[in-house]
């Protein structure tokens, strides 16, 4: 029921706002981001703000551990826009690398030799044999698992398909409230942190990824990297980041809008402003925590 009034939420929302964003409309999913050009763009340019922060796109453990340069096989699990893909492509190109996701809209276009795309679902099994990866990637999986049954899936789906001694890399947002209850980024990080919820997900999974991740007897923990951006800093990272705020706050807006006072595009673009404002000028952090482990 809960399921249903969402959707009649979101579709009675886009209709206010005259808007043509698409979302997924698989019943097994609870991902509440769209799924259009639009927002593909944004993922993109989230990439490289997280790259920024993490100053790569691979743990040094990782690196330190398996030959990229000689060339491996790699899964990007949940690939997005195929931007993290594209960017590794540029720095290791004797990989061979793979992508799945749960629709293959954005991979029309993409001709690279070394990216082989395919449908799949990392609650599910997936349409890769059993030790096929050196090394499989995951982020932001956090507006599409639930807590108690997806998470626990998903990741024995990535152990499976890794290679033993291969190394799995997870990162992932820790949703956080600022001080100031007045400032845009609190209201909007309590709206997206009460539908996480709602959807069974926890919002709080990236300072949780150790803790889940040690129940299991055939990974090891290798790494573990916390790293935070205070968007208020002027620096080029909070730049990015306030870049994706906006552009988030546009692709989730027929799902929270209401929460925050937006139901027309006149709200719509004051709330923008005024959000980017506080953005700058009032610390608003992004938290996150990338954990390497490898299959033992």
């Amino acid at each position: 029921m809960a399921g249903h009034q969402d959707q009649t939420l979101v579709a009675n929302n886009l209709t206010n706002l005259n808007t043509k964003r698409e979302f997924h409309n698989k019943k097994q999913t609870t991902y509440w981001l769209p799924k259009d050009d639009e927002e593909q763009r944004r993922l993109t340019g989230q990439h490289f703000a997280i790259k920024n922060l993490y100053e790569g796109n691979v743990l040094p453990s990782i690196t330190e551990a398996l030959d990229f340069e000689k060339g491996i096989n790699i899964l990007d699990a949940g690939c997005g826009s195929a931007a993290w893909i594209m960017d590794m492509v540029q720095e290791y190109p004797n990989c061979t690398y793979h992508g799945c996701d749960i629709d293959d809209n954005t991979y029309k276009n993409i001709d690279v030799k070394q990216f082989i795309f395919s449908i799949g679902d990392i609650t599910q099994r997936l349409p890769y044999e059993d030790s096929t990866f050196d090394f499989v990637h995951m982020r932001f999986f956090i507006a599409a698992l639930r807590e108690e049954d997806e998470w626990p899936a998903a990741i024995n789906e990535a152990i499976r398909v890794t290679k033993p001694g291969g190394m799995i890399q997870m990162t992932e947002f820790n949703l956080q409230l600022p001080a100031d209850p007045s400032n845009l980024f609190y209201k909007t990080m309590s709206a997206c942190i009460d539908l996480s919820k709602s959807k069974g997900q926890n919002p709080h999974i990236g300072a949780e990824l150790e803790k889940m991740l040690s129940r299991y007897s055939n990974i090891k923990i290798v790494q573990s990297d916390s790293r935070s951006c205070d968007m208020s800093s002027g620096t080029l990272t909070a730049k990015m980041f306030i870049w994706d705020c906006l552009e988030g706050i546009k692709g989730v807006q027929p799902v929270i809008g209401p929460k925050l006072g937006i139901n027309t595009m006149d709200e719509l673009d004051d709330f923008i402003v005024k959000y980017k404002h506080d953005l700058e000028t009032k610390e608003s952090t992004f938290y996150l925590n990338s954990v390497a482990v490898q299959k033992l």
